[in-house]
């Protein structure tokens, strides 16, 4: 089962605030590629937001991502 306050990729709290109403929460303000979004299993998918520093760890070096991704599988 997925913890929606867990980053889906490094398991850290992903700080999300976007259930709080009226809230303006970072990852409202932040684009998650979609090739990133398509790195979750489909099954897992908008179940938990994708922590700021996967995000731009992520935009800084996909192929580096990746890899480290398939280290932990």
């Amino acid at each position: 089962m997925i913890n929606p306050k867990l980053c889906p990729f490094c398991g850290n709290e992903n700080l999300c605030e976007a259930h709080i109403p009226n809230n303006s929460c970072w990852c409202n303000t932040i684009k998650v590629p979609m090739e990133l979004r398509e790195l979750i299993p489909q099954e897992n998918r908008m179940k938990a937001c994708i922590c700021k520093k996967c995000i731009l760890s992520f935009q800084e070096d996909s192929e580096n991502f990746i890899k480290k991704l398939h280290y932990k599988i």
